[in-house]
């Protein structure tokens, strides 16, 4: 059998490696779990407010299972569903989010506009950080500039 690249174990290492650093950058790295719904829930946050083909090319270098996640109850809209435009709202929908997807009030110990800012900027692994700044270029003005600094 040739080599495909297509290991499931693989692509749970590669997952499990990335959400473990993340876990450590936003400072708690006992916590993998709720790392990942956080991640889930800040991605759906800008998926849901970016266009479709922005999602495409976010999630094309993601490891394959974080592809998953990413799509997970995406529908294809010709425009975004979210039409958020402060910073206090899109943090109300990645909270939402985080409600959602199980986690009730976790104690974090960063605001979440910095969770969200560390986990966009966790993004830099896969992509580069022009495509980051265009992804970021789509949001309102408010949110464009504070995640401009950050990330």
């Amino acid at each position: 059998m040739k080599d495909s690249n297509l290991s499931f174990d693989k692509f749970a290492k590669d997952a499990h490696h990335y959400i473990k650093k993340l876990a450590t950058d936003l400072g708690h790295p006992e916590e993998k779990d709720r790392t990942l719904i956080l991640w889930r829930a800040v991605m759906h946050t800008l998926r849901d407010r970016i266009h479709i083909g922005e999602s495409l090319q976010v999630i094309d270098p993601l490891p394959m299972i974080l592809k998953g996640v990413y799509i997970e109850g995406l529908k294809y809209n010709e425009k975004p569903p979210l039409d958020y435009d402060s910073l206090e709202e899109m943090k109300n929908q990645v909270k939402r989010h985080q409600n959602i997807y199980g986690e009730e009030d976790f104690p974090w110990s960063k605001p979440t506009e910095e969770l969200i800012s560390i986990t966009l900027n966790s993004l830099k692994q896969f992509i580069s950080k022009n495509q980051l700044s265009h992804i970021i270029e789509q949001m309102p003005k408010e949110i464009k500039e504070d995640l401009k600094e950050a990330v």
